[in-house]
Formats: structure tokens, sequence, C-alpha cells
């Protein structure tokens, strides 16, 4: 690009809008529950921007962080210049897309790890003309995008909204499983009942954005004995808390595919299983509707199992595709 300064060739997009979450929250916290990243991911990318564009973009405190004013510059230009962007992008694939069908599907951070990939898969082969945009919300926030037509499809795990106009459908079922820390004393157990977790805090979704969640994980706390102390807590707070105290989080088994380094899954004897749905507007039905039922439901047949003693809960390979 003509007249760009060494350090623009640099530059990782990434970084970019990493900082600009940051700059709008003015919050780390916040910004890595909305980026779904760990605290210390997005602080480490905030230094590496700033290393690299050899300036301090925040003043941070104990109790606050505060754009430099290189850094209310730096956001003040390159909002508009990273939505230009997107908005390019957006307008490439619909020509890449002229010759088929989009389908936009919505989606809790549940449904990323398996569930999608698996159904993306299916419907390559079987429907090859449509074509799958994904985008990732809060229960709330997806519940939002259907009703607002801004996607065709929205799948996730305990979903509980509804509606007149809404249609929806189980698609699946996927087996829950604890995550403790490497310290935890339950780390090196290779199962556990849902009863021995009672004596534990457990983690759970914040209610206010993933009420699905939150009423399942309260659930299972009936179901182990004795209501243990649920915390709400997001999900990159909640990696800390893992690792420095005894605290339980459940989530569903594809959960292991990226688990943050250190974390330990545990299977849970007769595991509980949660509910994946499919909602959509009966206003608007999505294109290839059957069709896109069919891979999900396929997509979400489980080849899990125990499996012999000592084995941890994972998912084979096939599990994928």
């Amino acid at each position: 690009m003509a007249g760009a300064g060494p350090d623009a060739d640099l530059i990782d997009i990434r970084l970019l809008n990493t900082f600009l979450v940051v700059a709008q929250e003015l919050s780390f916290t916040r910004a890595s529950a909305r980026l779904y990243l760990s605290q210390q991911a997005v602080s480490s990318q905030v230094r590496a921007l700033e290393a690299s564009l050899n300036m301090q973009l925040f003043r941070r405190t104990t109790r606050s962080v505060h754009l430099t004013p290189s850094g209310k510059v730096l956001q003040s230009r390159m909002q508009p210049l990273l939505q230009a962007l997107d908005e390019a992008i957006v307008d490439a694939r619909e020509v890449a897309h002229r010759s088929g069908v989009v389908l936009a599907v919505g989606h809790t951070a549940s449904a990323a790890h398996r569930l999608l990939p698996r159904a993306a898969g299916l419907l390559s082969r079987t429907v090859p003309e449509l074509h799958l945009r994904s985008e990732q919300y809060s229960e709330l926030g997806l519940r939002a995008a259907v009703a607002e037509g801004r996607v065709h499809l929205g799948v996730g795990l305990e979903l509980t909204f509804g509606g007149s106009r809404l249609a929806r459908q189980e698609v699946g079922r996927e087996p829950w499983c604890a995550v403790v820390g490497p310290e935890h004393p339950l780390a090196d157990r290779q199962q556990v009942a849902v009863a021995e977790l009672a004596a534990y805090e457990w983690l759970t979704w914040p209610r206010s954005s993933h009420p699905g969640h939150w009423r399942a994980v309260h659930r299972l706390a009936a179901r182990a004995g004795g209501p243990p102390t649920v915390t709400e807590t997001w999900l990159s707070i909640a990696h800390g808390r893992l690792t420095t105290t005894e605290a339980v989080m459940l989530q569903p088994l594809s959960f292991t595919l990226q688990l943050p380094q250190g974390m330990v899954p545990v299977e849970l004897e007769q595991a509980p299983v949660g509910h994946f749905s499919a909602v959509w507007s009966m206003m608007a039905p999505p294109p290839c509707l059957n069709q896109v039922l069919s891979a999900l439901t396929k997509a979400a047949e489980y080849p899990w199992a125990s499996g012999a003693p000592g084995r941890r809960p994972q998912l084979p390979a096939s599990a994928l595709w």
C-alpha cells in the first residue's frame, strides 16, 4: 500500500479488533467476555499491539482503564476503517455466493465445538449449493437475532426462548462433564458421581445472558442432593477461578475439544445430558429447512461412551466429521 509505514505492514487485524473492543468497554474483563478469550489473552494482544506501534494505548490502574491520547486517536481512525473492511468482506461473500443460497446461522458457544462443524460438513455433501454463514451470540443475543431476522436459524444447548411466531425443534443431546483445575482434588479421578460435586462451589454463565445454561446447572445441582454454592461468572473469569480454587464448572462434553490449557475434564457417572434445539421464525422459514434440520440431527448423534477404565472423556476424531 503506497505511503504505508513499516509498522502498518506488521499489524495483525485481530490485535486492532481486540484493541477496539477494550477501548469500547474500558475493561479487560468485559472485553474478554465479548471476545470469548481469556483476560490474559486480551492483555497479551493489547501489549503486542502497543509494542508493534511503540506507543502506550491505555493507562491501567487496579481500578480503571483509560485511553491515552494516542489510543483515542487510533480508536477514532480505526473504527470506521475496520467497519469498512467488514462491509467489504460481506460484499465479497455475497458475490461469491451469488450462484447459491446463503443460510445465516446464529449459535451459542456450546454449538461451536462439534455440532455446527459436523453439520456443515454433512451439508457440504448433501446440499452443496447451500452456503452457511455463522455468528456466535449469548442466548439472549441469539433470541434477538432470530426475532429480528438477522439470522435464519438459531442453534444452541438448553435454549429457553420461544414464542407464538417462533418454531422450535430439538435436534440432539450431549453429555455434560465436569471441568476442574489441575490441582483440584478430583483432577486425578477418571469418573465421579454428580453427588460428589456437591462439596464444591459450582460456576455457571450469568443468568442474565445465558438463562438456559444457568437453569440446567441448577437442575444438576438439585440432582447432586443439596444445593452447592452456584456462582455466576463469565467464562474467561471462570478459568482463573478453576485454576486457583476448588470450584467446578459443568460443560457439554464437546467443550473438551477446545479446553484451555491446564483445565481437566472429568467424566460423570451416568452422565446427564443437555438438549440442543434449533429455533426459527415461522414468518420467514430458513432455506432448505428440512435438509438443515436433518444434518443437525445427524451431527448431534454422539459416538461417546465411558470406555475402558483409566480413560479420560474425550471425542474421537470421527466425531467431528
